[in-house]
């Protein structure tokens, strides 16, 4: 059975500390062999504050559960400075391989572009695999 995902605009009234678990819960999954353990260990939900990004955010729902977020914006690279920057995607690792990320990009690219970004970059660990297939999609 299909999961029905939801995306929409990240809201100023959002649970934020949801947010905040979900990159925790997700940064301990996707980085567990590729960061150092003792930096994963010292993450907490505190880690991120997401409510200072929440006009350029995304969130993915199932059942009114947030599955996924995806931040963007302008570049905060001097090297990139007339590009539009895809900053985070992160779904939940229960949540994933059922559609969530590919449609929280497709929506990000489309923001983008509405306002005026004709290219558009992210940055990835260089041996994050699983996130460099995904974006190679």
């Amino acid at each position: 059975m299909t999961k029905s995902i939801t995306i929409r605009p990240c809201r100023k009234s959002e649970n934020f500390s949801e947010i905040s678990k979900l990159y925790l819960k997700t940064w301990k999954s996707a980085y567990k062999n590729l960061l150092p353990q003792n930096l994963l260990t010292q993450l907490n939900e505190h880690t991120w504050s997401p409510q200072k990004r929440w006009q350029n955010t995304l969130i993915a729902e199932n059942d009114l559960k947030i599955i996924g977020v995806c931040s963007f914006g302008p570049s905060r690279s001097d090297m990139f400075s007339n590009y539009g920057e895809v900053y985070s995607i992160y779904i939940d690792p229960e949540n994933q391989h059922i559609g969530a990320g590919s449609q929280l990009l497709k929506q990000a690219l489309n923001d983008l572009r509405q306002h005026g970004y004709h290219s558009v970059f992210l940055w990835v660990l260089y041996n994050n695999m699983p996130a460099i297939c995904f974006y190679k999609k």
